[in-house]
């Protein structure tokens, strides 16, 4: 079995974690119920996606902050 995306991913930017630990910490968010499909999604977007994507989602929560306030 060829290794995954998100395992090469994970052992990239985890040094300390061996391939086995990360599959294993893959396979417990997984059952733990988390999507790590949006995690792959977010990460094939470019940085510049990625920031773009934090502003919109930030200037929706302030809005929602500011619409409660006026109610």
């Amino acid at each position: 079995m060829g290794k995954s995306l998100r395992s090469l991913r994970a052992q990239a930017n985890v040094v300390a974690m061996t391939e086995d630990q990360a599959r294993a910490a893959i396979a417990e968010a997984e059952k733990a119920g988390f999507d790590l499909s949006l995690v792959d999604s977010n990460l094939a977007l470019s940085i510049e996606q990625r920031l773009l994507r934090h502003d919109a989602a930030l200037e929706f929560k302030l809005a929602l902050r500011v619409a409660g306030e006026v109610m």
